[in-house]
């Protein structure tokens, strides 16, 4: 009677005589890299993982993986909203990285100050639509969130601000 084998097995058998080659373990190891620095950023964004203690982790990676602080740059990039607080962001940029967020900061400003006016006019344009319906007073308020052009207005500018953050040197 004929031998079953699993998948596995037959799997194992065929690739057997096969062998990573340098670049296929450069590539995995920088894989790995990548996710281990993604979850200290996270873990240090959630409060479980202090300053001291990713310098400590990047130190010892930084050793072996030069490129450790490229990838830490690019999560921490990755992870800029223009609309939430970027604190920790900026000081694990700062003392970590070394870089100046001051640039960061600056093209937040400058979104915020642009939505802004994109948010006041679309209010007054809902306002408006309101009026010509027949609803006015000082109970109305209008809600600019509701109008699909404010939306992609607010879309197209929040893309618009994670191209720029890469031009930044």
């Amino acid at each position: 009677m004929a031998e079953i084998k699993s998948t596995l097995d037959l799997i194992m058998e065929r690739t057997k005589n096969l062998a990573l080659t340098e670049e296929e373990k450069k590539a995995i190891r920088a894989k790995e890299i990548k996710s281990r620095v993604r979850g200290w950023l996270q873990r240090y964004r959630d409060g479980a993982l202090i300053i001291r203690d990713l310098k400590e982790n990047m130190e010892r990676e930084r050793a072996a993986f030069p490129e450790v602080a490229a990838l830490l740059r690019e999560e921490c990039l990755a992870h800029l909203e223009p609309e939430a607080d970027n604190g920790k962001l900026f000081q694990m940029m700062e003392e970590i990285l070394g870089i100046d967020t001051a640039p960061f900061q600056r093209l937040i400003d400058d979104f915020n100050q642009e939505i802004s006016q994109h948010r006041g006019k679309a209010t007054r344009t809902a306002l408006d639509v309101l009026q010509a319906q027949g609803l006015s007073g000082a109970a109305v308020l209008p809600n600019p969130n509701l109008s699909p052009a404010w939306n992609a207005r607010l879309e197209s500018a929040r893309e618009q601000f994670h191209r720029k953050l890469y031009l930044v040197k």
